[in-house]
């Protein structure tokens, strides 16, 4: 019933989709004294959808023990392909927000959501080629996580146009 709701939104609408590639640079975690990660992946995520990175080693600061990163000496591109929806009479795309978790495995294969954030894709959606460069400060979901912070940089390539239904 929800995807016959669905195609009636739709209806009139322009469909236009794209590519998106985030490669991922360095992931910054700070975590409380008595804890720290095993592993850690970046996840990119909408609904059921996952988009995963490989398992990085997380590395403990010099200054801060607590503060450790995750260095991409190349970084890792992950893509995804997104259908943005725009009304005839509107002038930019309907919001479509994916969200970027910092998940932990551990040795037992364990995964526990350690932090996330939302991006609109609406934003970063150009019929040009455009490759965005953005430092993500994440909301800590694990009261053993204090901060985190994701580079990366975030291109977009327009793929088609059409009608959405």
């Amino acid at each position: 019933m929800s995807s016959v709701w669905k195609r009636l939104q739709r209806v009139g609408k322009k469909a236009t989709r794209f590519q998106f590639v985030a490669s991922y640079q360095e992931l910054v975690v700070e975590c409380t004294k008595k804890w720290q990660p095993d592993k850690l992946r970046v996840v990119w995520t909408r609904r059921n959808r996952r988009i995963c990175s490989k398992l990085h080693s997380w590395q403990p600061g010099i200054k801060n023990p607590y503060r450790g990163m995750v260095v991409w000496p190349v970084p890792e591109n992950v893509d995804i392909t997104v259908t943005l929806f725009k009304d005839p009479h509107a002038d930019e795309f309907e919001d479509k927000d994916w969200t970027f978790v910092i998940e932990n495995e551990t040795a037992k294969g364990q995964r526990k959501v350690l932090a996330s954030v939302d991006v609109n894709l609406k934003k970063f959606a150009s019929a040009t080629v455009t490759q965005t460069d953005l430092t993500l400060k994440l909301k800590p979901l694990s009261v053993k996580v204090v901060e985190a912070t994701l580079k990366l940089s975030l291109s977009c390539v327009f793929l088609k146009e059409g009608r959405a239904t």
